[in-house]
């Protein structure tokens, strides 16, 4: 009987450190596989090129709606440096979960995760520089509620950018991702006119509006929303 518990022990002590070691090489190929693909998504989504064309500076308060598991999430963070703040809203305790624990372990302190709900982001009110939207739009149950909801959180003035995939450029027939014509029906329905469009990006184009309640929109603003897409160099 004690020989038989011995080799329990000692097959419970293996096991446990047989554990040990798996636990942290399952992380560190899980981290390797993301980072390959955030990578391989860079070469084609172009994040600082978009940051740079929306006006991303540093010290600006920034709200992330649908923040998934943050590949913009931290990049903005970067870009607004200690002065600035990204809240990250997204209604997937799981995807935030991981924003959460990647702050823990890389020391992050200017992000803050907020579980929102379908029709509210639940951003703190007259707070944001800026709102954004990645590859979030196509998904919403009720983006015009949301859309609305967003606008008690914004500065007087501050846009709202939405960067999508355009079916035109990739061809694709599905109907996951809205043609420009859909996006910009939405969008001003909720309340906002179109500034600007960048179409620079090979497979997406990034929409910048202003709430119709501020009158700072650009005088050019009539003829590029004429012509779904130009070139933003900034507005004010």
């Amino acid at each position: 009987m004690k020989q038989m518990s011995k080799q329990k022990t000692t097959g419970s002590m293996t096991l446990r450190r047989k554990s040990l070691f798996i636990i942290p090489t399952l992380l560190a190929v899980m981290l390797a596989i993301h980072g390959a693909s955030s990578q391989e998504r860079d070469t084609w989504q172009q994040p600082e090129k978009v940051m740079d064309a929306i006006g991303v500076n540093p010290g600006m308060t920034i709200g992330e709606v649908g923040a998934g598991y943050g590949y913009f999430t931290f990049k903005l963070a970067r870009r607004v440096g200690n002065t600035g703040k990204v809240y990250a809203n997204d209604i997937d305790k799981k995807a935030l979960k991981s924003i959460e624990d990647r702050l823990k372990r890389e020391n992050i302190t200017n992000i803050v995760t907020i579980l929102g709900e379908v029709e509210k982001p639940l951003f703190p009110q007259d707070t944001m520089d800026m709102v954004i939207m990645v590859y979030v739009l196509h998904d919403l149950k009720k983006p015009v509620q949301l859309l609305k909801n967003i606008k008690p959180s914004m500065k007087p003035d501050a846009p709202l950018v939405i960067l999508e995939k355009d079916p035109e450029k990739t061809g694709d027939t599905s109907g996951h991702f809205y043609k420009k014509e859909k996006l910009l029906g939405l969008v001003a329905e909720a309340g906002y006119e179109l500034v600007c469009v960048e179409t620079f990006l090979t497979r997406d184009n990034i929409y910048i509006f202003k709430a119709k309640n501020f009158h700072s929109i650009i005088v050019r603003s009539e003829a590029l929303a004429a012509s779904h897409g130009a070139f933003c160099k900034g507005f004010s």
